[in-house]
């Protein structure tokens, strides 16, 4: 997969009236400096592992991996995929503020190849700059660090999913915690990260778990939400935005996708605003309620009628 063009930034990135003389050569120079500097961070990376890495460079994402060139293809283009739609369907690039050069992901071939990257995360950085969660992750297949997202996958795990579906979801994740200057609440940035998985491959495959038991089912997670208005299952959006990860069932991973989704398509300059507001401290209730000029009552009026009519 080749490498972004430093001039398509250009038209995404200046306004018609000012797409001409310094200001197109400014913004495909500082577009060519991230590709130049997220390929001088992959040679670092094949020099702290020892290992031959394959880098795929997006316009949003840099990718560095053990997977074979043509799997990484995918994975570099399902990304794409994800941030091209966020631009389309908000008209702006508020959705997707990651850049190669300071967004990266590390995805790995099996275990053993896991265990001696931990490793060398752990020559990098404190057990603070680690995270609360790293000693807990060493049992699982990923872990969203703060600087360095990795994952790993085995020849039985993409067998039943495209390896595409982790850093999608990772990815779409770390979009919205940058938009929300990392204030998103757990249904909105969940929600978010689903609703990316679901956009580029059209089934929900990945999530986080508290307990393994309450995990959701590989599915159509609109396609499920669709079921619980239409059987008015549906809980009330207080009740939903209130709850923590270890009370989630597998209804609440459908509805809090449903919700952003319908928050998003219904209205994006107004899911922007919300982002925004959001990003500025104000708390996601009153945001969405500031942002949609609407009630809760009427907004979980309105969620039920658009899943209702989704086919």
């Amino acid at each position: 997969m080749s490498p972004p063009q430093a001039a398509a930034a250009v038209g995404e990135q200046a306004c018609p009236q000012c797409q001409a003389g310094p200001q197109t050569e400014r913004i495909a120079a500082e577009v060519q400096e991230q590709i130049d500097r997220a390929l001088a961070d992959h040679e670092q990376w094949e020099e702290r592992t020892g290992w031959k890495l394959t880098c795929v460079l997006t316009r949003h994402a840099a990718l560095h991996t053990q997977l074979t060139e043509a799997q990484a293809k995918t994975v570099g283009t399902a990304i794409e995929s994800l941030t091209l739609h966020l631009k389309r369907i908000s008209g702006t690039l508020a959705l997707v503020p990651s850049r190669p050069d300071r967004y990266e992901q590390i995805v790995l071939w099996e275990k053993p190849s896991w265990e001696i990257f931990r490793g060398v995360m752990e020559s990098l950085y404190t057990p603070r700059q680690l995270g609360e969660s790293w000693t807990a992750a060493k049992s699982l297949s990923s872990y969203d660090h703060v600087v360095t997202p990795h994952l790993y996958e085995t020849p039985e795990t993409i067998r039943h999913r495209p390896p595409s579906v982790g850093p999608v979801f990772l990815a779409a994740r770390r979009q919205i915690e940058l938009a929300t200057r990392r204030r998103a609440p757990l249904w909105l940035s969940h929600g978010f990260a689903a609703y990316g998985d679901h956009v580029v491959h059209k089934l929900n495959r990945w999530y986080m778990v508290y307990y393994s038991d309450q995990a959701p089912p590989v599915a159509d997670w609109l396609a499920e939400a669709r079921q619980l208005a239409v059987s008015r299952k549906l809980r009330s959006w207080p009740q939903t935005t209130a709850r923590e990860l270890r009370d989630w069932k597998p209804a609440d991973y459908f509805q809090t996708m449903a919700m952003v989704a319908f928050l998003l398509e219904s209205d994006p300059a107004k899911f922007a605003d919300f982002v925004r507001r959001v990003a500025a401290g104000q708390l996601d209730a009153g945001a969405l309620e500031d942002a949609y000029q609407a009630p809760p009552e009427k907004l979980e009026l309105n969620f039920s009628r658009w899943l209702i009519a989704r086919r």
